[in-house]
C-alpha cells in the first residue's frame, strides 16, 4: 500500500553507453527533495539498472545515516523505475479528483494498490493512494 506522496520531476540519462546505461532522477517525497541514480545490479551478463537514493557524496548510503526511511527509499526507487520504464508519467495528466470513487478503485486495482475498500475510507484518501502509486 502506498503511503508516501512521491513526485518524480525529472529523469535523464547520464551515460550513453548501451552496456552501462545510467539514469538520474529528481523529485520530492512528502515535501522532501531527493536525487536518485542507477547502479547496475543482477547476475553477470544480465545486469539491470536499479535506482538508489543519493545523499551527500554517496549512492546507497547506510540506512542509519540516511534522512529517508527504508520505506521511503523503496518508494523512491519504485516510482523512478515506473517513470523510466514508461509505467507512469512525470506529471499527472488526468485529474484524479474528477473521477468517481468506483473509477478510482478500478484505477487502484490496476496499480495493485490495496486498502481502497476499507470501512470509512474517504475519496480524498483513495485519491492520495492512487496518486502515490502512479
Amino acid at each position: 500500500m502506498a503511503k508516501f506522496a512521491i513526485e518524480v520531476l525529472s529523469l535523464s540519462t547520464t551515460s550513453e553507453d548501451s552496456e552501462a546505461l545510467a539514469f538520474e532522477a529528481t523529485g520530492t517525497i512528502d515535501g522532501a527533495e531527493f536525487l536518485a541514480r542507477t547502479i547496475l545490479w543482477g547476475p553477470k551478463g544480465n545486469k539491470e539498472p536499479i535506482f538508489k537514493v543519493v545523499e551527500g557524496e554517496e549512492v546507497a548510503q547506510k540506512l542509519v545515516a540516511s534522512k529517508f526511511s527504508r520505506g521511503q527509499r523503496i518508494a523512491i526507487a519504485r516510482a523512478c523505475k515506473m517513470v523510466r520504464t514508461g509505467g507512469a508519467n512525470l506529471t499527472e495528466t488526468d485529474d484524479l479528483s474528477s473521477l468517481t470513487l468506483i473509477e478510482l478503485r478500478a484505477k487502484a486495482k490496476e496499480l495493485s494498490v490495496a486498502g481502497t475498500h476499507r470501512k470509512g475510507i474517504t475519496k480524498a484518501e483513495v485519491v492520495d493512494l492512487v496518486r502515490s502509486a502512479a
